[in-house]
């Protein structure tokens, strides 16, 4: 069983599955991993191509459905709810996913004069992957915090609250079937210079050749299309792109377990505390 909703510009969720008196839905395409485009090119007399590179393409998702009930106003409903070249955005959730994607509605068709009347809705979404409803929160600090809830301290058994580590470390699960950007948020507690965060399996790096002060903020974006780096200082937030390091990396999530730890050239690793958030990506459902 599955649940198939659409939310429009205006915030209206209408949807489309359980409501059988006006909508039944008899298919769906688009729901599976979109086709990949593959690029190759041919040298001299050798066998076969060379691998240039790989891209996968804009998803098409297509709902067909049987209108009932008072089938002029459930049809021009439709009319109103989806109105061409719009954004929307597609929920879909089953007994193993629940993800969202955006998309832009190109057409809407109906015939009026059969007896049995139908719909198709058609979407194109430009960013292929579906995005879990849930995000993936991950800590890198050099103090751990170990205090939760419920908890009860009893004087010969003492429970501590923070535990300070020599190699910080971060393991963080990407349980998608695609690669995801995140956001990296860095607390500045004193004064420090230069800030690196290290992938520990692939020895890949971003690294921040900058001075930075007590209570700075900086948010680093390795998501496609929202790449970039800033820093908030005083309540002004500024583009530090320019600070970034020879050799640097966007860092990004592969499937699986990625481990993460960071550096600092001249100051303490604990005045520095780091958080990871990300969207767990599907090529399908």
């Amino acid at each position: 069983m599955y649940t198939l909703k659409i939310e429009n510009t205006n915030g209206e969720i209408f949807e489309l599955t359980h409501d059988f008196s006006n909508y039944y839905v008899t298919d769906v395409s688009g729901l599976t991993p979109p086709a990949t485009t593959i690029n190759t090119a041919k040298a001299g007399i050798i066998d076969g191509t060379f691998f240039n590179s790989a891209s996968v393409e804009e998803r098409n998702i297509v709902i067909s459905l049987t209108i009932n009930g008072d089938i002029e106003a459930n049809r021009q409903k439709l009319y109103r709810i989806f109105p061409r070249k719009t954004a929307c955005t597609v929920y879909f959730k089953n007994a193993n996913r629940d993800v969202k994607i955006k998309g832009y509605v190109e057409t809407i068709e109906c015939d009026p004069f059969v007896k049995r009347e139908k719909a198709q809705i058609s979407i194109i979404c430009p960013r292929p992957y579906f995005e879990d409803l849930a995000t993936i929160y991950a800590e890198l600090a050099a103090t751990l915090s170990l205090f939760e809830f419920p908890f009860a301290i009893e004087e010969d058994n003492p429970i501590p609250f923070s535990e300070a580590t020599d190699y910080p470390i971060a393991e963080i699960m990407n349980e998608g079937d695609a690669e995801a950007g995140c956001i990296i948020s860095i607390e500045v507690n004193d004064t420090i210079q230069g800030i690196k965060i290290i992938n520990t399996l692939t020895r890949q790096f971003f690294y921040l050749d900058s001075a930075f002060v007590d209570h700075d903020k900086i948010t680093i974006s390795t998501i496609s299309g929202q790449m970039g780096v800033t820093r908030e200082r005083g309540g002004t937030k500024a583009n530090i792109l320019n600070y970034v390091g020879a050799n640097s990396t966007w860092l990004r999530l592969a499937p699986g377990v990625n481990y993460f730890t960071y550096t600092i050239d001249d100051g303490d690793t604990e005045d520095v505390e780091i958080t990871f958030e990300a969207t767990t990506l599907y090529g399908g459902v």
